[in-house]
C-alpha cells in the first residue's frame, strides 16, 4: 500500500498557497492517515466521530494520527486546515468512496490500510487497533523507558 501513499502525494503535489500544503510522502514512517469520508459534515457517522476526535485530541496526536475529513460539499479538511476541494474529490477517487457514503480508512506508518470500514466506527475502535500493532507497542515502550 506504499503506492496508495504516493498517489496521494502527487494529488497534492501541486496545492495553491491558499489551501493546505500536504506532502503526504513526507508522513509515511512518521505518522499514521485517518481518512474520514462523508458526503457533509453533517452527517451523524461524521459527526459522532468528528466530536470524539475533538474531545481526545491528545490521544490522537500521542498515535502520530493526521486526521483528513474528505466531504463532497463543505470545506474538507487535514488536521483543521482546510484543504482543496479538487484535491479531496481525488483522494474520494483514489480510494474508490461512492457518493453519499461514509468510510473511515486507517493507513498505518507503512503505508498500508489497515482499517476499511462503512459504518459507524468509535475512535475507541481505531485506537485499540493502533495500540495492537507492533510499531506503537514499540512506541509506548520508548516512551515508557523515557520516564
Amino acid at each position: 500500500m506504499i503506492l496508495t501513499v504516493i498517489v496521494i502525494a502527487s494529488i497534492f503535489a501541486s496545492q495553491p498557497a491558499t489551501t493546505m500544503d500536504v506532502d503526504i510522502a513526507h508522513l509515511q514512517w512518521k505518522k499514521r492517515l485517518l481518512l474520514v469520508f462523508a458526503a457533509e459534515s453533517g452527517q451523524p457517522n461524521f459527526q459522532s466521530l468528528a466530536n470524539e476526535i475533538s474531545s481526545r485530541q491528545a490521544d490522537v496526536d500521542d498515535r502520530d494520527l493526521v486526521v483528513f475529513e474528505i466531504l463532497e460539499s463543505g470545506t474538507s479538511r487535514m488536521n483543521r486546515s482546510p484543504i482543496e476541494s479538487q484535491k479531496a474529490a481525488s483522494i474520494r477517487e483514489q480510494f474508490e468512496i461512492t457518493p453519499n457514503s461514509f468510510t473511515v480508512i486507517l493507513v498505518g506508518k507503512d503505508g498500508g490500510i489497515k482499517l476499511k470500514r462503512n459504518d459507524q466506527v468509535r475512535l475507541e475502535e481505531i485506537f485499540q487497533l493502533i495500540d495492537s500493532m507492533p510499531m506503537r507497542q514499540d512506541e509506548m515502550r520508548q516512551k515508557d523507558r523515557k520516564f
